[in-house]
């Protein structure tokens, strides 16, 4: 009997669950709150096939009349749809729970806070310095279904996972797991700091003694979680003071992996590593032990950090106008990742901050910005709670708009200036995602005239 699947949420992973379900047998329910006219586009050039149905503008009836229910990522699991798809048993299940299911291979999974995209991207870089056939997904981007049912035995994926996509999953287990670290993040979702890193530590829910769990060393609650997880540990950090194997640290400017049995392998050397920043030598601390975990070799190492140079939307470089740097920091969609960006730059800094406000903690954040930059322009939803937190600490402009923001700070920049989008802020009040909101940017960057 064909089974029947509805999948709520017809963005990029949605459509992308739609194809590869369709094309197992089942006859596929896509179903969108928003009006046909705002998707019209991604859905024709995904040309569905003959059994898939759409449903636009409200999640009707037809939604219960499922097997079983897929949740794009992002989509919230208590919508009244979804209520009652739950008081009638119907399973309701994260994508990248099925495409788990669909797919084969080897697992490698990073979660966390921040570092996320960039710690995944550097670890399937590692990865194809060894493995003839590696595929890189999940939250990055990319979703698994679009090669969950391509994967083969031998093959490896490489797969950044969010907190939205780890609360629906049920037999989810990767081989290899990583939390690159806790910060307070997605409150506007989360009734607490505490039900926001429960849901990243799903991520180790189903793994038992057959594989790892990499855990950052310098974070209190990772030793907690490393108490209570079936898994093997392994770790990363600088904490000199932590001596548990294995592990990767820097002795002296030196990336060192530490054995199980003691023995010591220099990887690499601090300064080798080309992407700026103490955040990214823990990131490629975390890749290497993931990569060394996986089988790759520890000499392979060196010549991919030497030649990596990040991620779209993270501290990207996008122009020099006038003197004047111009930074996309658009993946910043919290507060602890718009410090790092702050604490990178140098020079001084005009700052751009807004968007959909999370409901995080502003104290940190607010030291950073007033130590850290001379001007901040502000946008978006998150504008007026972001100007009482600032107010008298250091100046502002309030922008009308996102382009706005990129005029006002242009015009306020002086030669030597960094101008640097980092919102703080999650993208959805203007953009459907960060990497929109980035390309924006860049867009109107590059418009600046001469």
């Amino acid at each position: 009997m064909k089974k029947r699947v509805t999948i709520i949420g017809a963005a990029k992973s949605g459509i992308s669950a739609a194809k590869a379900l369709a094309e197992t047998g089942a006859d596929v329910l896509l179903s969108d709150v928003q009006d046909r006219r705002h998707i019209e586009k991604a859905l024709s050039e995904a040309s569905l096939p003959t059994n898939v149905t759409v449903e636009t503008g409200g999640h009707t009836e037809n939604v219960l009349s499922a097997d079983y229910i897929v949740l794009s990522p992002g989509v919230p699991p208590n919508i009244p749809i979804l209520r009652r798809a739950a008081e009638m048993g119907i399973p309701i299940l994260s994508e990248i729970e099925i495409a788990y299911r669909l797919s084969r291979g080897k697992r490698l999974v990073v979660t966390g806070s921040n570092g996320k995209t960039t710690t995944t991207t550097l670890l399937a870089e590692f990865c194809k310095s060894h493995f003839p056939k590696v595929f890189l997904g999940g939250n990055i981007g990319i979703p698994m279904m679009d090669f969950a049912l391509k994967t083969s035995d031998k093959d490896i994926q490489v797969l950044e996972v969010s907190s939205f996509q780890l609360e629906t999953i049920v037999e989810f287990k990767p081989d290899i797991a990583m939390i690159t670290n806790f910060y307070e993040n997605h409150l506007d979702r989360y009734p607490s700091y505490k039900a926001y890193c429960d849901a990243k530590e799903r991520i180790a829910m189903n793994m038992d003694s057959s594989g790892w769990l990499i855990l950052n060393s310098e974070q209190q609650m990772m030793h907690d979680l490393a108490k209570r997880t079936k898994a093997k540990i392994a770790w990363f950090g600088l904490n000199s003071d932590f001596t548990a194997v294995p592990r990767v640290t820097s002795i002296s400017g030196t990336v060192v992996f530490i054995s199980e049995n003691g023995k010591t392998t220099e990887l690499f050397k601090e300064k080798d590593i080309r992407i700026p920043g103490r955040h990214n030598l823990e990131n490629a601390m975390a890749a290497s032990s993931a990569a060394i975990l996986s089988g790759v070799p520890a000499e392979k190492l060196l010549q991919i950090v030497q030649t990596f140079s990040g991620v779209e939307h993270r501290l990207e470089w996008v122009r020099e106008r006038r003197n004047v740097q111009y930074i996309n920091d658009s993946k910043a969609t919290n507060c602890a990742a718009s410090i790092i960006a702050l604490k990178s730059c140098n020079g001084k800094v005009i700052l751009i901050a807004g968007g959909r406000d999370k409901g995080t903690d502003l104290n940190e954040w607010k030291e950073s910005v007033r130590k850290l930059s001379t001007g901040v322009v502000l946008y978006g939803e998150a504008r007026e709670r972001f100007r009482s937190c600032l107010e008298g600490l250091i100046p502002l402009k309030i922008a009308s708009s996102f382009a706005d923001a990129v005029n006002i700070a242009s015009e306020w920049s002086k030669p030597g200036d960094t101008v640097l989008l980092s919102p703080a802020c999650s993208s959805y009040d203007l953009f459907p995602n960060f990497e929109v909101r980035g390309k924006a940017f860049r867009d109107l960057v590059n418009g600046l005239p001469e």
